[in-house]
């Protein structure tokens, strides 16, 4: 059991998260930099060029939107850079019968979710494949299905969430029982590994 939590945990977490800068005029160009202070007219900023690094800056009049320590300051023009959201379905919040999942992203590509529902609970890490609250991603998940005398069991184990441009997202994954409870059916064995799966709509905002 150890060995199987530690390859999900090498599985899922990356190594490290690239980050850069992101500067989009009005014009449409875009300026990859490194963005050093924003004040109330410019932002100041240092690049790259012919070996070089240069200092420079713009007047945020002449600014669309830019990108600073992983995020979108304006999530007007580009909607994927949006923060949050909230997921509302089937066997969602923790493996309940329905409930829902709170996600936040952390940084560009990392997301950290709980959730609850009709009757558990449950947390994951997610990484994303696209710096986008939209995008699908890998997911290592906790689920506790039943709280009290009706606590059934408790998994923990990878799953890829599917997530579509607009609303619908589905899960499916393995979980690996942690604990089993007295809500668990007597005369049946619980398994090693066990499928997991959810279904239902997202809010990203």
């Amino acid at each position: 059991m150890k060995k199987n939590f530690l390859l999900v945990i090498m599985l899922i977490i990356p190594f490290y998260v690239f980050s850069q800068d992101l500067i989009i005029r009005k014009n449409g160009k875009k300026i990859d930099c490194e963005i050093i202070k924003i004040d109330s007219l410019n932002i100041y900023f240092s690049l790259t060029k012919d070996g070089n690094k240069v200092n420079s800056y713009i007047n945020k009049s002449e600014v669309n939107s830019y990108k600073h320590n992983d995020y979108m300051q304006n999530k007007a023009i580009d909607p994927d850079f949006m923060h949050n959201a909230v997921t509302i379905g089937i066997l969602e919040g923790g493996g309940s019968l329905m409930g829902a999942d709170f996600e936040t992203l952390v940084s560009k590509q990392i997301g950290l979710q709980i959730g609850a529902g009709l009757v558990g609970f449950g947390v994951g890490l997610d990484l994303h494949f696209m710096p986008s609250i939209r995008s699908s991603f890998l997911s290592l998940q906790y689920w506790h299905q039943g709280i009290g005398n009706s606590f059934t069991q408790s998994l923990i184990g990878p799953s890829f969430v599917y997530r579509g441009s607009k609303w619908f997202t589905f899960q499916l994954g393995v979980g690996f029982p942690l604990e089993k409870g007295p809500a668990y059916p007597e005369n049946t064995q619980q398994p090693s590994i066990m499928l997991t799966y959810a279904i239902g709509a997202y809010i990203p905002y």
